[in-house]
């Protein structure tokens, strides 16, 4: 007999967004939210200092980062110059969240075109 398979519920989507050492997720609950996460996982990247995701987070991931220069005052930091393991903490942002705080205020500046025309328009 064949066994019914589950449906695997392919949400949520994980973004992983980052620039230099600061990384984040931007998290798409549903069909809907993919290309807007992708965008703002983008613009985030670009504009990072625009954006304080950590007040708006619902949740976090920690990532490892290997951190290492050439410079001679970072050698007491590591033994002999091994490159040294730091856990940081990064911010994991709904897209609903996202729309919430920053499309919203798009939209009272006078902005009226949503996440996706924009992006059909900056790709025409």
């Amino acid at each position: 007999m064949f066994k019914r398979r589950k449906k695997k519920n392919q949400f949520p989507v994980d973004f992983y967004g980052e620039e230099g050492s600061w990384r984040f997720v931007i998290r798409a609950m549903c069909q809907d939210e993919i290309i807007d996460a992708m965008y703002w996982c983008a613009h985030i990247s670009c504009h990072r200092k625009e954006f304080d995701l950590l007040h708006i987070a619902s949740d976090k991931f920690d990532c490892r980062y290997n951190y290492s220069t050439a410079d001679l005052s970072d050698l007491q930091f590591g033994l002999s110059g091994t490159p040294l393991n730091v856990t940081m903490m990064g911010p994991i942002v709904l897209m609903s969240t996202i729309k919430e705080h920053f499309v919203d205020n798009e939209v009272n500046h006078g902005s009226e075109l949503s996440v996706s025309e924009k992006l059909v328009n900056v790709m025409a």
